[in-house]
């Protein structure tokens, strides 16, 4: 844990400079290289989320990680899962068409997804929330990453700002195998871990909201403060009933 401190403040720190150069179109082109940085610290923190809250995480992180990427050149070939697509060059080095840092985007999605989803209690939520989430969190992310940024391009259009259906239901069946694993072998969890895992859920919805409402998407932008507004909430409730709790006890 001596590491970790470090890595969640050089994010917050990288996340508050990216939220204004990103979110408002002010990058400039020599400084493409802070995009995988931005990757790796979120990645990071999303594995670390995991690591702690699951048995095994030696073999679940890196297989979320591997996996991930293995899914993403099945998909660049073939187009299955998640539909035809291809990747442009602002990730850093690729495998087979596919930027390795997406490995890392994926383990701080399920990683931020498996923490929200920890803030409800009934049976299998990480099963069935861990992939709702995921997808939740893609709505924001594809189309700025897609149409606005040019991260990506994808071959065919769809009804949700012309990102593909099979996207989401791609997207949604990888996440429910990663969820599986996490399900199956969830344990007690740092809370301040679980804390963080929540913060880098909203703060990755409100990164691709502003970029989206400052691009004219203004459904994106309302899908952030819903996302903001549900998870502080639900945190709120959650410390008024401990603390009711403790007055009776």
């Amino acid at each position: 844990m001596k590491v970790y401190p470090w890595i969640w403040k050089w994010f917050v720190v990288w996340y508050g400079i990216g939220l204004i150069l990103v979110g408002f179109d002010l990058l400039p082109s020599w400084l493409e290289w802070a995009n995988p940085v931005f990757l790796w610290l979120a990645g990071a923190i999303g594995g670390w989320v995991i690591a702690d809250g699951v048995r095994h995480a030696r073999y679940i992180v890196p297989f979320i990680f591997f996996g991930s990427i293995a899914v993403e050149t099945l998909g660049v070939k073939t187009g299955f899962p998640f539909s035809e697509y291809l990747y442009a060059e602002a990730f850093g080095p690729t495998v087979f068409g596919v930027p390795i840092t997406i490995g890392a985007a994926w383990l701080a999605v399920i990683g931020a997804s498996f923490a929200v989803a920890r803030l409800l209690n009934f049976k299998r939520r990480t099963l069935w929330l861990v992939p709702f989430l995921a997808v939740w969190l893609d709505m924001a992310i594809d189309p700025v990453a897609a149409n606005v940024k040019g991260y990506w391009e994808w071959a065919n259009d769809g009804l949700y700002y012309d990102i593909p259906t099979q996207n989401f239901v791609g997207w949604f069946g990888l996440s429910l195998i990663f969820s599986w694993l996490l399900d199956r072998y969830e344990v007690e969890a740092e809370p301040l871990l679980l804390t963080h895992g929540r913060y880098l859920f909203v703060m990755l919805h409100a990164l691709f909201g502003v970029t989206a409402v400052n691009a004219g998407l203004y459904g994106i932008g309302a899908l952030s403060i819903v996302t903001a507004g549900v998870i502080f909430i639900e945190r709120r409730v959650r410390h008024d009933r401990s603390e009711q709790k403790e007055m009776v006890q």
